[in-house]
């Protein structure tokens, strides 16, 4: 065959780039979880699916990485002792078919008062700058800072509710509800699967993000069934995280789908070494900063293979 040549052409160069957009990310560290993600865990009953996960969000949470957490699920009371001290039972919903929504309008409820909280922040800086020059207030001025409470003689500037100054971030984990209203009759499902990441778009971008998002984690019994998830929102998910499945078919249609995604040699190598041990899981990450955090076995032990191992640029 004969050796290819390459020319460079005077179009589509440096001059044509788009400018950087907003990650719509929330900032983690670098052995975690890139948020929101948008995570599909799957294992038989007694596997220890819950406990894998309920390890994954208080390390998030150590991370100060959600300010919110909510939960759909029939089973709350049985998983208590792994997401008790984590979830407000207040966002803790029955699935049906409005359970999602339910969950969004209150994400959204989250972004109208941050938004508003940005707003009068923005006031309460204005009302401080002109004290400062010595200007008078003009009657509109004075109407505004008074009905906003500054004219008091308290002073205080707005504070926001959760605990950091940023856009709310927020989890939604959906744990049995194969079957039920929450799948069978909901398009929140869609919403949450294909848009999570800009659930709750922002007036103006706020610290490099557009929207508050949403990360989700879907626990399921089984990968795919007929009245379950479907191949569409399996093959968006960010994070696939998989324990030992004896049916041979499933894994066929798990290797089916991952071809695309990851190499299958590599995924059938480090699912055989992840999941050897009783309770052992493997976590798929589809979009890794690097390439050795593309596997890890129970969490907190990467698979590095020797090409992802001489990509690897982040010196960690």
């Amino acid at each position: 065959m004969d050796k290819i040549t390459t020319k460079k052409i005077p179009i589509y160069g440096a001059d044509t780039e788009p400018s950087q957009g907003v990650s719509n990310e929330y900032k983690t560290s670098h052995f975690a979880l890139r948020q929101p993600c948008l995570m599909y865990v799957s294992a038989v009953r007694n596997s220890g699916k819950s406990f894998s996960v309920s390890k994954l969000v208080t390390q998030a949470q150590k991370e100060k990485t959600f300010d919110r957490i909510y939960m759909i699920t029939p089973t709350f009371l049985s998983n208590i002792s792994y997401f008790g001290k984590l979830i407000d039972k207040t966002d803790v919903y029955e699935p049906t078919k409005d359970s999602i929504q339910h969950v969004i309008e209150q994400v959204e409820a989250d972004r109208d008062e941050y938004e508003e909280y940005i707003r009068k922040k923005k006031l309460y800086d204005e009302f401080i700058r002109i004290l400062k020059s010595g200007k008078d207030l003009t009657d509109e001025q004075i109407f505004i800072f008074e009905d906003l409470g500054f004219l008091d003689g308290s002073m205080q500037p707005p504070k926001w509710k959760y605990a950091f100054d940023r856009p709310p971030q927020s989890l939604l984990i959906m744990d049995d509800i194969l079957s039920s209203p929450a799948i069978l009759q909901s398009s929140g499902l869609t919403k949450v699967s294909t848009l999570n990441r800009h659930i709750a778009s922002l007036n103006s971008p706020q610290q490099n993000r557009s929207a508050c998002g949403l990360a989700v984690i879907i626990i399921s019994q089984s990968y795919s069934m007929p009245q379950g998830i479907s191949r569409t929102l399996r093959e968006n998910v960010t994070h696939l995280l998989l324990f030992k499945n004896r049916q041979e078919k499933q894994l066929s249609k798990i290797r089916e789908e991952l071809g695309s995604a990851v190499d299958e040699n590599k995924f059938m190598i480090a699912y055989n070494h992840a999941t050897k041990e009783k309770y052992g899981n493997l976590m798929i990450d589809f979009n890794p900063r690097c390439p050795t955090l593309t596997f890890r076995k129970n969490l907190n032990e990467l698979i590095i293979f020797p090409d992802d191992a001489a990509g690897c640029q982040c010196g960690k």
